[in-house]
């Protein structure tokens, strides 16, 4: 059980407001310069960013855009279906972005990324090869890869133990009668089925559920959703928001969510019996990309140690360089189990498969699951 001991939400909004700052100063300074002495200021190089709230904070350390005369126009995410449907319709407006990782290999065989040469990242071998081995099967393609894994999470049960006393050890506690109205879950398709499908069905693998099975999970977040929760949070923000006020007492979350929440109320988690989802994030290059080579060099950035400390203090969230790890922050330290990563995927995480893509006449595919989460969304 680990519990928050540093508020970061100062800090996260102090990151990313000085950045922006910063960078506009020295394109101002650089620009002033170029008028004086007569010439017309050169056009730093643009890169079209798609992904996550947040994880620009891994590219952006140290000034790196100013350093290396770059902008970045951001497309941030609400989920990560977006990136496909972007690679499909506009590669050439994506240099480098977050895909879901189990999106990966079918999107390589679509063409839709390039596969990235890591023998040109520098900081390549200080990746951890817990995470390397976790990330391989996922993130490689005919024996490449197309992403470099920059943090990592899971989904599990984080609680306010002066309501909980007793830590979680099964997703089946959060439906305690004691805790009725007090529980939520956020809008998180991938996340709900991987956790409840476990729950709900004796399916094996919560991504490859027949359609009866399907549905028996639909039928049961629908139920849990009207008789346990306080409501199904819009997003993480608002699930954040309700256990900071103390609203909801249970909720399924990553561990960066006691960060986001801040110093109180204090949080722990619970890693249930049953297993949780796990992801790991990776960068990728479009395969439209107008800039790889400035890419490559903020693919770099990411794993570096300032990328993986200022990315970590802003979002809350462990990083995969190694040499990163003494410099972090004692919360950090303590929330993440860097000193056994391997054990702690195989005995406490799942990594679920990509789902059907295609009907074989038993399965639901991923448009059968995606009109599923809108059917309990509207419940």
């Amino acid at each position: 059980m680990y519990t928050r001991i540093r508020k970061s939400g100062d800090l996260m909004r102090t990151s990313y407001g000085l950045a922006p700052t910063r960078r506009g100063l020295l394109k101002g300074a650089a620009a002033g310069a170029a008028a004086l002495a007569g010439l017309p200021a050169r056009a730093a190089t643009n890169v079209d960013f798609m992904g996550w709230f947040g994880y620009e904070a891994f590219l952006e350390a140290d000034d790196f855009l100013a350093a290396n005369d770059m902008t970045m126009e951001k497309t941030f995410i609400n989920a990560p279906e977006e990136i496909v449907a972007r690679l499909r319709l506009a590669p050439g407006e994506v240099d480098i972005c977050v895909p879901y990782f189990i999106h990966l290999d079918f999107m390589a065989s679509e063409g839709l990324l390039q596969p990235i040469d890591t023998s040109r990242l520098t900081n390549w071998p200080d990746l951890m090869q817990p995470i390397l081995d976790i990330s391989r099967e996922n993130m490689t393609y005919e024996g490449e890869w197309y992403s470099v894994p920059f943090t990592w999470s899971s989904i599990a049960i984080v609680y306010n133990p002066k309501f909980v006393p007793e830590p979680p050890t099964s997703w089946l506690d959060m439906l305690k009668p004691e805790y009725v109205g007090k529980i939520t879950i956020p809008s998180d398709l991938p996340s709900a089925f991987s956790t409840w499908g476990r729950i709900a069905t004796d399916a094996p693998e919560p991504n490859l559920m027949t359609h009866e099975q399907l549905q028996q999970t639909v039928d049961f977040i629908i139920d849990m959703k009207k008789n346990n929760m306080r409501t199904l949070a819009a997003s993480y923000g608002e699930m954040v928001d309700m256990l900071a006020r103390e609203e909801v007492w249970l909720c399924q979350g990553g561990e960066a969510v006691m960060a986001w929440v801040g110093e109180t109320p204090e949080l722990a988690i619970a890693y249930p019996e049953e297993g949780c989802m796990t992801f790991v994030e990776g960068w990728s290059i479009s395969a439209g990309s107008k800039n790889p080579d400035a890419v490559y060099k903020l693919l770099d950035q990411s794993i570096s140690v300032p990328g993986q400390l200022a990315g970590a203090a802003f979002n809350g969230m462990p990083v995969t360089n190694g040499k990163a790890i003494p410099l972090l922050d004692e919360w950090n330290r303590g929330a993440y189990p860097y000193d056994d990563i391997a054990s702690f995927f195989t005995t406490k995480l799942r990594v679920d498969p990509m789902y059907y893509l295609e009907p074989d006449g038993v399965h639901a595919t991923w448009d059968d699951y995606i009109l599923a989460w809108e059917k309990i969304l509207k419940a």
